[in-house]
């Protein structure tokens, strides 16, 4: 849909450059017949009549006066292609009483001043004449204001438009993507919430076997956990600080299985300063605890991996002690939310996978990219 167009509203904004151009046609239009004339004149070898150049002045400011008038004209009339020939028509008419009126005050100012020049007040039928003469012009003239008039309003009409195009394209992303840190916000607190539950469970169960110490060791470390991941609400943070948080979880676990968990780590160095989503390797972490460690009579070891590959980021978690029923896998909210919160951030730039390895292992690898 178009904008309303508001006439007073147009002038409002744009008053001195209306008005400036409007000047500028008439005095370059004026400027043009008069050095036009001139030339003519000097050409026949003719002196130059002051009542024909006052007659000339004058007409030339009433026109620059009654422009306004005109483009208000077209504005109220426009033509529409619908009604091509009844609004051009209106506009004749309209034209006409212009130009009737231009004359009808042109007229008694220049009697006035020929009769202060000459002594003589040439009379009204003498402009009859001159009326007819120049009707065609003055008619091209009209017409020339109005299509002019129509040209600045649809210039400033698509300007107005593309602008307005411009905000609501703006304000639809500002609302994409205070919708997608909204989403990812609901799906990083889904995660918390799951792990400060299993971590609940773990701490009543050392009371109930009376492992007081560690009880109370787990729940030092879990507070500390949640003190840092509290400091820092941002979507992504260093790699660095993504595996001190999980050092804290690692260290509730391993209270938890003793000598049973075992963990390794290979992290690039050249990795650690690249961003990656917060609590990312948490859930994956969880899932190798859940289906591996805990599920398994002996030791298991969980081996966690950063390196650059390419233009990318790849993280790993890999796990002994059990592998993928493929046939009856559902993936849990840990993996589910993973993988929307890939998508969210990166789209289709990042990819997450989980196979059974050759070795016997369980890997959950995570790819995205790198800064």
């Amino acid at each position: 849909m178009q904008p309303r167009f508001d006439l007073k509203d147009f002038f409002r904004n744009n008053r001195k450059q209306i008005l400036l151009s409007i000047f500028l046609f008439w005095f370059i239009f004026a400027s043009l017949v008069f050095i036009e004339d001139g030339i003519a004149l000097w050409i026949a070898n003719l002196k130059v009549d002051p009542v024909d150049n006052l007659q000339y002045s004058i007409r030339w400011v009433l026109w620059t006066m009654i422009t306004p008038l005109i483009i208000t004209l077209a504005v109220k009339i426009p033509v529409r292609k619908q009604f091509l020939m009844r609004d051009i028509t209106r506009h004749f008419v309209f034209a006409l009483l212009v130009i009737a009126l231009e004359f009808s005050v042109e007229i008694p100012i220049i009697r006035f001043a020929t009769l202060n020049i000459t002594g003589v007040m040439p009379p009204v039928a003498a402009y009859a004449g001159v009326f007819i003469l120049k009707l065609n012009i003055y008619l091209l003239l009209y017409f020339l204001v109005v299509g002019t008039t129509y040209l600045v309003l649809y210039i400033d009409r698509d300007h107005r438009s593309r602008l307005l195009a411009q905000h609501a394209e703006l304000k639809n992303q500002q609302l994409q993507t205070q919708l997608s840190e909204a989403k990812l916000s609901f799906l990083k607190m889904q995660l918390d919430p799951h792990f400060l539950f299993n971590t609940h469970h773990s701490i009543i169960s050392l009371m109930l076997d009376n492992q007081n110490e560690k009880a109370i060791t787990m729940l030092t470390k879990l507070s500390d956990l949640l003190r840092l991941s509290l400091e820092d609400q941002k979507q992504t943070i260093p790699l660095e600080k993504e595996l001190e948080l999980l050092k804290l979880y690692l260290d509730i676990q391993k209270i938890r299985f003793y000598e049973r968990l075992h963990i390794l780590m290979h992290i690039d160095p050249a990795t650690l300063q690249q961003n990656v989503p917060s609590f990312i390797l948490q859930p994956l972490v969880e899932n190798a605890i859940k289906y591996g460690v805990s599920v398994s009579s002996g030791a298991s070891t969980i081996t966690i991996s950063s390196q650059v590959s390419g233009d990318k980021l790849v993280l790993k978690v890999e796990n002994d002690g059990s592998r993928i029923d493929t046939g009856n896998f559902r993936e849990g909210i840990g993996i589910a939310n993973t993988k929307e919160r890939l998508q969210q951030l990166y789209n289709s730039k990042s990819s997450f996978g989980l196979v059974n390895t050759e070795s016997g292992k369980v890997a959950a690898t995570i790819s995205i990219p790198k800064n």
